[in-house]
């Protein structure tokens, strides 16, 4: 994996979120400074794309030392706890000590992504516990734009008999197999596939969904044809911004008009294929609940870079 930084203005901070949310959702870092306007773009890729970067905006481009991906196991924090049923683990040893408790999930700590700690990231497993808490025995998931792995793990973890997990970047299929791995997991395939051709996956009760907005749009007739009425699509990787655009684009398609959950700039939501939202959502315990793209306007910046 590549890294490739670039400094800029605060000033230009929007421009440049525009300019490279191609990426993928979670995958650049805004980096600032107390008592400086200075601004430092940062993002975790492949080769290739690290070396277009570059060529198209300048900055610089070196590779990922190794023991950054496997993660620093000598700083490791207290597991974040989810809804009382998730519990993710950054290193190993305090990781074996609870794997036998139900929802112990381990993801390095000082992975370049997919941590659990990107808020958008961290909202979308709480969407998923209050999913997962009604749904019957046997229910399947899809997860799409996988990155680190980690809400596929999370979802075998509360029970689901099968997950397909695909991403479009290589580097994040090896870790995410890697990961599920490590943490035992049995009933999750994944692979390299494109969210917007996902015509040889089977049908799903949930689908996670962590994608920039316009691909979130471009694969959502997909998914709203892998979902049963009453399914789940819970998304992540939009732009507060482009929140009311993504919201109305799923109702067009049968969607129920979403929930959203928005931390800084980026928002999470979910919504169900074609039944009422009043009564079927799950309870929304930030105040965001509505029948419109409703943010909140807390402002916190993510710092999490790379998949997921």
């Amino acid at each position: 994996m590549y890294r490739w930084t670039r400094l800029s203005s605060q000033k230009w901070e929007d421009v440049w979120e525009e300019r490279l949310q191609f990426l993928g959702p979670g995958r650049v870092a805004m980096v600032t400074w107390p008592d400086s306007k200075a601004l430092k773009i940062e993002t975790f890729t492949d080769k290739r794309t690290a070396e277009s970067l570059a060529n198209r905006f300048g900055g610089r481009v070196t590779k990922v030392a190794a023991h950054i991906l496997a993660g620093n196991q000598s700083r490791p924090r207290a597991p974040l706890a989810i809804r009382g049923r998730l519990w993710i683990y950054s290193d190993e040893a305090s990781w074996k000590r609870a794997k036998d408790k139900p929802g112990a999930v381990w993801i390095p700590a000082g992975m370049a992504f997919g941590t659990g700690e990107h808020a958008t990231t961290a909202t979308c497993l709480r969407l998923l516990c209050d999913v997962a808490k009604d749904l019957p025995e046997g229910w399947r998931v899809m997860d799409a734009g996988t990155g680190s792995g980690i809400l596929g793990i999370a979802a075998e973890k509360l029970g689901a008999s099968a997950v397909e997990a695909f991403d479009f970047d290589p580097v994040c299929v090896r870790i995410s197999k890697e990961n599920a791995r490590n943490n035992g997991c049995r009933r999750i395939k994944i692979t390299k596939a494109d969210a917007r051709k996902i015509t040889a996956f089977q049908r799903a009760d949930v689908i996670l969904a962590n994608l920039f907005s316009e691909l979130l749009l471009a694969s959502a007739p997909g998914f709203a044809r892998k979902l049963p009425k009453g399914g789940w699509l819970i998304f992540s990787g939009v732009l507060r911004k482009q929140a009311d655009e993504v919201c109305e684009g799923l109702v067009r398609l049968g969607f129920d008009p979403p929930r959203v959950i928005a931390r800084g700039k980026w928002c999470a939501g979910v919504t169900r294929m074609g039944v009422a939202p009043a009564t079927n959502t799950p309870t929304d315990t930030t105040g965001t609940t509505g029948k419109r793209a409703s943010c909140s306007r807390s402002r916190r910046r993510i710092p999490s870079a790379g998949c997921n």
